[in-house]
């Protein structure tokens, strides 16, 4: 029993250290959308979101140009399209 123990907690542990530097890397690429953000879009030129079979909010990645002509990207909180789908 302790050995399994240890086995699942080194793997756990494992599983969190490794997903730290992805989590850091798409976290420098897009700005967390904070409510009264000025986003001054000029085009969306993309959304990236999961797909869920469950209604769940999920978390969006939205690429655009702005006023300014630089490409930009935020992310924010909205619920999955199932749920609209669902009812």
């Amino acid at each position: 029993m302790t050995r399994y123990n240890l086995s699942l907690a080194s793997l756990m542990a494992i599983c969190v250290l490794s997903s730290s530097p992805l989590l850091a890397d798409e976290n420098a690429e897009s700005t967390a959308y904070t409510y009264g953000m000025n986003l001054n879009i000029a085009k969306v030129i993309r959304t990236e979101e999961p797909q869920p079979q469950v209604c769940e909010v999920v978390q969006v990645k939205m690429t655009y140009l702005s006023t300014q002509g630089t490409t930009e990207t935020v992310s924010y909180l909205k619920l999955a399209d199932v749920c609209v789908s669902n009812g």
